[in-house]
């Protein structure tokens, strides 16, 4: 990027800057006018000068134009006026200066809107460049950056540059001509006064600027010490985990108390000095009216200057001051944003830079070639070798087995070969092309790689996995006619210089994956996912996923069908005990006693156990049916039973799993609310805290679970009742907070699994989660719901970094990822992703298989696994062998012979 800031807004917004500045030199006329109407308004209209001589008339709003003497001055008349009395010409000139007001009003409403809008774009274009220069960092340079500190200097220190750049050009031609022109004017009505306002002026405009110096290096300061607060939060906030396991987090807080109190130090320094200079400023600004007053009438008691002028010279000057300091201000301010423009572009220009695109489309290798390491080898930043140097010829297509520790060469190799790290020395040639020659986009198309490292942006699974195929850009040429917001918004991203390419367009390279469409598309997805051995896993998202209210109305009345087909399939095969149906009439043993009171899918976290209690219509119905204080004694013997039974075991034990009781609390608390209840006084009521607490303990009980023997018939019985009484009287605001159980109906907020079962599965039934998730597997396909099943799935959200994911389908989705673009050479590390599976060689044999046509470089821990592959390196640390299945290929593969100079060998360097 450009290194000067104004060339840089120069460059980028030319035709606007000549435009405004246009506009404002034809309010330059208007503006004298001002000035010079409040003289005639004093000395010809309410004096009387215009009527002496016994004039009774004078004309109103004659225009003339007088050319300069050296072009003949020749006066053209363009309007000869109107005549009128001293009454009509005093209406006349104010109204005149009230249309002057307005004019100039309307000048400079125009010029700040243009100036504004001006400086959006170029602020939009700005972050937009920055953005884009990040993305041609080498992919190590950008893993060496800090997020939060990249974070911060796109969205927070530009945008002071972007609020200057409207003001770049503008702002000081504009100011300068309402300065020159008050000052050309005083000067004209006395040169006295004029030469006073200039003394004062240049005083300000000299003085100040230096006295501000000191400001400009505070400035630096404090830029530089927020964002280093900013990247050093960032860090602690991805380890926050860490910190508070090692119980670090008051040393941290440390730190930041630290750096907030040098940030503090700075900007007090900054605030004193600041405040000092204006005090000063506007000192200087507020002496001149004095010398005006006193002068300026010392002058009109001699008769030298008439009191017209000496009105209009002091109201010239009350618009001199402002611009004045107006311009000091954008002097400083142009310092200020000089000095964070060039520290924010230091941080994006870096040599360094890959290419984006491909000019003239991808060009896909031959069939046939072959893929060459000569001398590569990588360092540390302390000179340390991540990677001896190696020298490797490898057919392709073809397969290769890198073999070795985690955390050596091995990985350090398959970043290489990946293009995910490219400070390494020697050469990689695909053919007669080095990959370190390669454009972004190329590379992209022939290599799928896939490391140990999961980088899964938010979105749903289907999102990630097809993200290696968004690079097909949409066709720019709209399709019918554009709507007005459509339309704008493409001609603003141009005017910005951003790319106008819609993000809500299809942007899947469907050839390039070689399928022919979205229905192709998804097959391949299923195909990798089950060559992966992930299919399964997904099927389980698909049943765990929520059914909303978007969900197709046919698809609802597939999964009602499901519903009876799953309750048929159960009474078929003898297993319809395992589970208990939602009976409007019955009490569900095998579900808690909060879902036999609300008998529905919660939508919102209104009716949660934990503040059950406090939600005023539920407390209402719980107080109706007297069900406070039995659910109160329930909680209050879970808590003692539970502080009895946990006493003195250890964290982690199996019966912490058991009773769980879904209410949020922990056994801390359990432990705290059972000494409570303890030394209560029975007379004496329980606090609400407390009494909450125990609701919701007792809330999550399960008999069969828990088997504490806490329910009898008469408690289920004031259950029901609660039931009944909680939907019939609903209030309008919570109907879209429950979803009431139907057996006709489709349970919005609650899992597939739950829609399908409509019941609970029976506790201490063995095995009768996996006997029941097979027959809801056989009723979906009877059903032919298994499509709906598998998008659900696909449409799960991976959460933040993939949190929402298990682990096994977390680490599927790199290699997903890698095969779904259907690539030329595929590097895939399987370290930690075989180590989720039980079947790791099906696992590789099914991706062999999959892969062939392509160069598969396989990255495993275990040679095992790759025995019968005959191309393998195998690493130990930094230094690695070759081995293959004949001595004749060992010889062939074999590096050529190198010559050495002082012990020392010498190796190609990179291209």
């Amino acid at each position: 990027m450009e290194t000067s800031l104004f060339r840089y807004v120069w460059e980028k917004s030319r035709g606007e800057q000549i435009i405004v500045l246009l506009i404002i030199l034809a309010s330059i006329p208007f503006y004298w006018a001002s000035f010079d109407v409040p003289k005639r308004i004093v000395n010809d209209a309410i004096q009387g000068n215009a009527f002496k001589d016994g004039k009774t008339t004078a004309t109103l709003l004659d225009f003339t134009l007088h050319l300069p003497s050296f072009l003949g001055g020749a006066s053209f008349k363009l309007f000869e006026g109107f005549q009128v009395g001293q009454l009509g010409l005093l209406l006349g000139l104010s109204s005149y200066f009230l249309f002057l007001v307005l004019v100039n009003g309307a000048f400079k409403y125009v010029i700040n809107v243009r100036k504004g809008i001006l400086g959006e774009r170029m602020l939009r274009r700005m972050r937009y460049d920055l953005f884009s220069q990040l993305m041609r960092f080498r992919p190590e340079d950008i893993r060496a950056v800090k997020p939060a500190e990249v974070a911060s200097m796109i969205k927070d220190e530009v945008e002071p540059i972007g609020g200057f750049v409207g003001d770049a050009f503008i702002q000081p031609v504009f100011l300068l001509t309402q300065a020159l022109t008050a000052l050309t004017f005083i000067m004209v009505q006395s040169v006295w006064l004029g030469s006073i306002a200039l003394v004062i002026v240049l005083a300000q405009a000299i003085i100040v600027p230096i006295l501000r110096r000191e400001q400009l290096r505070l400035g630096r300061e404090r830029q530089l010490a927020s964002r280093q607060l900013a990247g050093r939060i960032g860090e602690i906030v991805d380890a926050g985990p860490t910190i508070q396991g090692h119980g670090a987090t008051t040393y941290v807080q440390s730190d930041i108390a630290g750096r907030l109190g040098r940030l503090f130090d700075i900007r007090y320094a900054l605030y004193k000095r600041k405040f000092a200079v204006k005090f000063l400023n506007n000192l200087l600004a507020q002496i001149t009216p004095f010398f005006f007053y006193a002068i300026g009438g010392f002058f009109a008691l001699q008769g030298r200057l008439d009191i017209g002028q000496l009105v209009a010279v002091i109201a010239a000057y009350r618009d001199l001051p402002p611009p004045i300091k107006e311009l000091i201000d954008w002097d400083q301010q142009r310092n200020d944003v000089t000095i964070k423009y060039e520290q924010v572009i230091a941080q994006f220009n870096t040599e360094d830079r890959v290419q984006l695109d491909e000019e003239g489309g991808v060009e896909r290798l031959p069939e046939t070639g072959e893929i060459r390491l000569d001398g590569v080898q990588m360092l540390d930043n302390r000179g340390q070798p991540l990677l001896m140097p190696l020298t490797v010829r490898i057919p392709r297509p073809g397969e290769v087995a890198l073999v070795g520790p985690a955390g050596g060469g091995l990985e350090v190799l398959g970043r290489i070969l990946g293009r995910q790290a490219m400070n390494y020395s020697g050469r990689v040639m695909f053919d007669s092309a080095p990959l370190a020659r390669m454009s972004v986009e190329r590379a992209s198309h022939l290599i799928g790689y896939a490391g140990n490292e999961t980088e899964i942006i938010a979105g749903t699974i289907r999102d990630n996995i097809l993200l290696p195929l968004k690079r097909r850009r949409p066709d720019i040429r709209p399709q019918g006619r554009l709507s007005t917001s459509e339309h704008r918004r493409f001609v603003e991203s141009l005017r910005s210089g951003n790319t106008p390419l819609p993000f809500e367009a299809d942007w899947t390279d469907y050839q390039g994956a070689g399928v022919a469409d979205e229905a192709e598309l998804a097959q391949r997805v299923r195909t990798v996912l089950d060559v992966l051995g992930c299919a399964e896993d997904v099927y389980e998202l698909g049943l765990d996923g929520k059914v909303t209210a978007g969900l197709r109305a046919e698809a609802k009345a597939q999964i009602v069908d499901a519903r009876w087909a799953v309750a048929e399939e159960l009474a078929r095969s003898k297993l319809a005990g395992l589970i208990t149906p939602f009976d409007p009439e019955s009490y569900n043993d095998n579900a808690t006693i909060a879902e036999n009171l609300i008998f529905g899918a919660r939508m919102s976290p209104r009716f949660a156990n934990e503040t059950l209690l406090f939600e005023p219509y539920a407390h209402a119905i719980l107080k109706a049916e007297s069900l406070v204080e039995p659910l109160v004694e329930v909680g209050s013997r879970i808590a003692g039973t539970v502080a009895e039974i946990f006493a003195g075991l250890p964290h982690g034990h199996a019966l912490f799993e058991r009773y769980s009781f879904g209410s949020g609390l922990d056994f801390d608390r359990m432990g705290e609310l059972a000494a409570l209840l303890d030394k209560h006084d029975m007379r004496s009521p329980l606090d609400a805290v407390a009494e909450r607490d125990l609701v919701a303990l007792a809330l999550g009980y399960i008999e069969p679970k828990h088997r504490l023997n806490l329910l009898d018939e008469r408690l289920r019985e004031r259950i029901l009742r609660a039931r009944a009484s909680f939907k019939m009287h609903l209030p309008a605001d919570a109907v879209e907070d429950v979803d009431f159980y139907d057996p006709d109906k489709v349970m919005l907020g609650a899992s597939l699994r739950d829609n399908l079962m409509f019941g609970r599965i029976g506790h201490g039934i063995a095995d009768a989660r996996k006997k029941v998730a097979m027959i809801v597997r056989k009723a979906l396909a009877r059903a032919g719901l298994d499509g709906d099943l598998y998008r659900i799935g696909l449409n799960t959200d991976c959460g933040i970094r993939g949190r929402f994911l298990p682990t096994r389908l977390k680490l599927a989705i790199p290699l997903a990822q890698a095969l779904i673009k259907a690539p030329q050479i595929a590097i895939l590390d399987l370290g930690a992703f075989l180590a989720t599976t039980a079947e790791p060689e099906a696992v590789i044999a099914r991706l062999r298989e999959h892969c062939a046509g392509m160069t598969l470089f396989l990255l495993v821990r275990d040679d095992h696994l790759v025995g019968d592959i005959p191309l393998r390196i195998v690493f130990n640390g930094p230094s690695a062998t070759l081995e293959s299945g004949t001595e004749e290929e060992d010889e062939a593969a074999m590096p050529p012979p190198t010559r050495q100079r002082n012990g020392i060998e010498t190796m190609e360097a990179r291209s």
